[in-house]
């Protein structure tokens, strides 16, 4: 049996737009493009409806994680792998892939499938003990909590900094 390769699916993630991608699709390779990476979103994060009683645990979300490569696209650096981590939270674990590096234009993050398997495909193996049961899985758009673009550092007569230009609110 031959299998035909998938082909890329694209996403957008733009202020004021949907800031969940669906990654239980039928693709090895989706294209995200993000308008102002690091300035309004800080990090994509893996949210799911699985759990670890589900076989979503640490060690299954860090496997997904070597099993995926992500480089992200920008005009200023070109070409650049990006991390996909797993952090520990008290709650549990969660994946997240970074941005790559601060920008107000647009960039395009690349998500492979390392295994070349689809990402349903993919997480139905690693994250669930019933790929027949039925299970969301997305990226999400994590807002940006500062404004780098006005980080200039020191600040004014009484130390605070505001959040503007020369520490003006």
């Amino acid at each position: 049996m031959i299998l035909e390769p998938s082909r890329p699916l694209s996403a957008l993630l733009f202020k004021g737009g949907p800031t969940l991608i669906d990654l239980a699709v039928d693709t090895a390779e989706l294209r995200i493009t993000i308008t102002g990476p690091r300035m309004l979103f800080d990090r994509l994060q893996l949210l799911t409806t699985l759990s670890a009683f589900d076989g979503c645990t640490s060690q299954r979300l860090r496997e997904l994680a070597e099993s995926l490569e992500a480089t992200v696209h920008c005009g200023t650096i070109g070409i650049q792998h990006t991390a996909i981590r797993v952090e520990s939270l008290r709650s549990g674990s969660v994946l997240q892939i970074d941005l790559g590096p601060a920008s107000l234009y647009q960039s395009e993050l690349v998500l492979r499938s390392r295994t070349g398997e689809t990402f349903r495909a993919l997480l139905s193996r690693l994250l669930t003990s019933d790929a027949s049961r039925p299970f969301f899985a997305g990226l999400h758009g994590v807002p940006a909590t500062g404004h780098l673009e006005h980080h200039h550092g020191g600040g004014g007569e009484s130390g605070q900094q505001g959040g503007g230009h020369d520490g003006h609110p």
